[in-house]
């Protein structure tokens, strides 16, 4: 299994603010992987409709239980996207990857520069 259509990188979403300060949420940087695009299922895209969201693309990572489906992934081409699904699963070779279904955000946070 190749994982070679890119890098992807982890951010949880976190109260950005000052103590004290109105919450203001943004992005924490969680983890990097490398990844590699799969086959949106027609199944998968029906029931994402179903539940009113726009499934835009399936990635694959290698196993991190650390990613939930409250994250949100930013790709090489600087779109973000949220976690709308997450499965740790082992593949057919039989390795442990984690598959993402991401679901493009409409409107962004803004990226901590240090990232």
């Amino acid at each position: 299994m190749t994982l070679d259509d890119g890098i992807l990188k982890v951010y949880s979403v976190e109260n950005v603010a000052e103590p004290g300060m109105k919450p203001v949420y943004g992005l924490k940087f969680k983890s990097e992987h490398f990844f590699a695009f799969e086959t949106v299922g027609i199944q998968r895209y029906y029931t994402a409709m179903q539940a009113n969201s726009k499934v835009t693309d399936l990635v694959r990572i290698w196993e991190d239980r650390e990613v939930t489906g409250k994250d949100i992934c930013i790709l090489e081409d600087k779109r973000q996207y949220e976690c709308s699904f997450v499965q740790h699963m082992k593949d057919e070779e039989g390795l442990r990857i984690t598959k993402i279904t991401l679901e493009r955000l409409e409107k962004e946070y803004v990226v901590p520069e240090d990232m």
